[in-house]
């Protein structure tokens, strides 16, 4: 059973874990373990947010290849975490819906690149309460941590509340 956290401190841990590289590897051990198992790095930049999976054994299924599942999971997390970082850890969110077009296999790590409209998403910010989002998540092959061939896209819906509520 989980011991729901009082929302100041919730929060307080939810910027912690956006600023610091270091309390996000600490809190992603105890509140998301798959995050911390998969390798799952995240760069919270605005202007340039991407997410790095690199090729683990976790990762990697019977051909050598990132697995499908691992692709799947990890595109959820990294894109919850660019909207995450653009709420400041105000919200909690749920992924509703994920639709994924695997093109290619990956045989080297991947890199996420998640986009969202920064206006809708502002405007419903701003009304408050409850509310869902779409956006795109693009996935790419990397070679030392730059993007080179895209392998796969997706669309992703969340359903978003404020903390505390």
């Amino acid at each position: 059973m989980a011991i729901p956290l009082p929302p100041k401190l919730e929060k307080y841990f939810n910027r912690l874990s956006i600023k610091s590289r270091f309390f996000n590897k600490l809190l992603s051990f105890f509140f998301m373990p798959f995050v911390f198992k998969s390798g799952l790095k995240m760069n919270f930049v605005e202007d340039d947010y991407y997410a790095i999976l690199p090729k683990r054994r976790m990762n990697v299924n019977w051909y050598g290849t990132i697995s499908g599942g691992a692709i799947l999971g990890n595109s959820e997390l990294a894109a919850g975490s660019y909207l995450f970082m653009l709420t400041k850890g105000e919200y909690r969110m749920i992924c509703t819906r994920l639709n994924y077009r695997f093109l290619l296999p990956s045989i080297d790590a991947i890199m996420y690149k998640a986009s969202v409209d920064l206006e809708e998403l502002a405007e419903k910010i701003k009304a408050g309460g409850k509310f869902n989002i779409e956006m795109t998540i693009k996935v790419f092959r990397t070679n030392k941590n730059k993007a080179t061939r895209r392998i796969g896209s997706g669309t992703i819906s969340f359903h978003m509340w404020p903390v505390g509520t």
